[in-house]
């Protein structure tokens, strides 16, 4: 019994290690995000002062990338970027006055924004 104690507290130490290792890297990730996120914007409106944006940033970990989606005030258009690779992942435009429609996450087409909503979901998500 005096043997099995020791080898015990051991495994359940190094899994104690082991997730608080995983947890740590899984905040800096996130925190990583934040900041690139964060850079994005900024490098935006220096570039485009005139061109109010509002973002939301999420670190998705099952793609282990980050994301942005990106409300363009001056022309109403959202976007779904991948800051990890630089990448626009998705975009939805809808006026009605000119009926001009823009609405796809990758090859995905979609007609309203209830559906765009469904199809970023995933991204902004897991």
């Amino acid at each position: 019994m005096k043997k099995i104690l020791p080898v015990v507290f051991l495994t359940m130490s190094l899994v104690g290690c082991h997730f608080l290792g995983l947890t740590k890297d899984k905040y800096n990730l996130q925190d990583k995000c934040e900041k690139q996120s964060e850079d994005w914007s900024k490098s935006y409106q220096r570039k485009y002062p005139s061109d109010k944006i509002s973002y939301e940033y999420h670190y998705n970990k099952k793609l282990n990338k980050c994301f942005m989606l990106v409300n363009y005030e001056k022309s109403q258009l959202k976007s779904l970027k991948s800051i990890t690779e630089n990448k626009i992942y998705g975009s939805f435009l809808s006026k009605k006055e000119s009926k001009t429609m823009i609405c796809n996450v990758l090859e995905q087409k979609c007609k309203t924004e209830q559906e765009w909503n469904s199809l970023i979901d995933p991204y902004m998500t897991e």
